[in-house]
C-alpha cells in the first residue's frame, strides 16, 4: 500500500488509497462526514445536496475511480469494527448493471446510494431541469411564448436523438452483459462516438451503424442482432432520457443549449425560434457543465432520503 504522498498521487483513484486517505482524515476528526465518489466529477452534483440536506461541520470527499473501487472502499471500511461509528456515505451509478439493490444484501445496499438512472448526468437533461435553465439562463418564464416554443424544440430534438443514439446504447449494454466491460474505454471514445450525431436545433442526424460499430469496439464476439433488439426495448421500456449513458444525454443537452444561446442572441430579424432578442452568456464545456448546472439538475426523493439518515448523525458520536 502507497504510504507517502508521491505513491498516493500515483495510485489515487484505487480503493486502497481511498482507505488509506480516510483513516488518516477519520483520525483528525471522528465527526466528519466521509463521502466516497466514483470519480471527483461527482462532487460536483453531489456537494450542494450533501451541504443542503445533511449541513455537516466538515466532510472529505475521496474519488474512488469506479463503481467497484467504491464497492470495495464500502468492505473494506465495513470491516473492521473500529469504523463502526464512522459516518460513512458510498454514491454510485447504476449504469447498465444489475442493481446493488438485487446483487448486495439489504443492509449493505442500504448503506451505497445508486443512481435510479444510468448516471448523474441524466439527473441534468429531464424537462424539469430544462425549463429551470430556461428561467435563469435565458431568463424566460411560463408566461412567456418562447418558454414553450424552447420546450417544444428540446422535447422533439432529445426524442429524437434517443431514436438515433438508441443502437449505441444498446450495442455498449450487450458489451457490457458479455464481459467486455473492463476493455470499453468508453471516456476516450467518448468525443469520436459523438461526432455522428449532428444536433440542430430543427433536426438530429447520425451517421453510423451496426457495422461501424463492431469496427469501433473491436469486441470478441459481435453482438447479434436479436440481442440488440432484446436490450433496446428493454431500455427503452426504462425511459430512455433516464435509462440511456448519462454521458450522451448530458452532451446532447451542452449542445443543444449552444445552439439554442446562439438563435437566443441573434438580431430579432434573423431570429427564427424567438419572438425577441435575448441576451445569454451561459458558457458550457464537457470539463465544466456538471459544476455549472448542477444548481439546475434533479434531486431525486432516494438521494433525499439517503442524505437525510446523516442529518441528526453527521455532528455526534451517537
Amino acid at each position: 500500500m502507497a504510504n507517502n504522498p508521491d505513491q498516493l498521487r500515483d495510485f489515487r483513484g484505487k480503493a486502497t488509497v481511498a482507505f488509506t486517505l480516510f483513516t488518516r482524515q477519520y483520525e483528525k476528526n471522528k465527526l466528519a462526514l466521509f463521502c466516497f465518489f466514483e470519480g471527483k466529477d461527482d462532487s460536483k452534483y453531489y456537494s450542494v445536496r450533501i451541504d443542503l440536506i445533511v449541513k455537516p461541520i466538515d466532510d472529505n470527499y475521496f474519488p474512488c475511480g469506479k463503481k467497484s473501487e467504491v464497492l470495495r472502499t464500502h468492505s473494506l471500511i465495513t470491516e473492521q469494527e473500529y469504523y463502526n461509528h464512522a459516518k460513512t456515505a458510498y454514491f454510485i451509478d447504476k449504469d447498465f448493471d444489475e442493481s446493488i439493490y438485487k446483487t448486495l444484501d439489504a443492509d449493505n445496499a442500504s448503506k451505497i446510494y445508486e443512481t435510479p438512472c444510468y448516471s448523474i448526468e441524466n439527473f441534468y437533461t429531464s424537462s424539469y431541469c430544462f425549463k429551470r435553465i430556461l428561467r435563469s439562463e435565458f431568463t424566460i418564464d411560463e408566461i412567456d411564448d418562447n418558454f414553450d416554443t424552447c420546450l417544444d424544440l428540446y422535447e422533439n430534438r432529445q426524442n429524437e436523438f434517443h431514436e438515433k443514439v438508441g443502437l449505441l446504447n444498446a450495442y455498449i449494454a450487450c458489451l457490457m452483459k458479455k464481459d467486455e466491460q473492463e476493455k470499453l474505454d468508453l471516456k476516450s471514445k467518448h468525443n469520436k462516438l459523438m461526432k455522428w450525431f449532428i444536433i440542430e436545433l430543427d433536426k438530429i442526424k447520425s451517421n453510423y451503424n451496426l457495422e461501424t460499430l463492431n469496427n469501433e469496439f473491436s469486441p470478441k464476439n459481435n453482438p447479434s442482432q436479436q440481442d440488440i433488439n432484446k436490450e433496446l426495448n428493454y431500455l427503452r421500456s426504462q425511459d430512455c432520457q433516464k435509462s440511456f449513458r448519462g454521458k450522451f444525454e448530458i452532451e446532447f443537452l451542452r449542445k443543444f443549449l449552444e445552439k439554442l444561446k446562439e438563435e437566443a442572441n441573434k438580431k430579432k430579424d434573423q431570429q427564427i425560434y424567438f419572438s425577441k432578442k435575448l441576451t445569454v452568456s451561459l458558457l458550457l464545456s464537457n470539463d465544466n457543465i456538471l459544476s455549472q448546472l448542477s444548481q439546475y439538475a434533479d434531486t431525486p426523493d432516494c438521494l433525499v432520503k439517503y442524505l437525510e439518515q446523516f442529518k441528526e448523525n453527521v455532528n455526534t458520536n451517537q
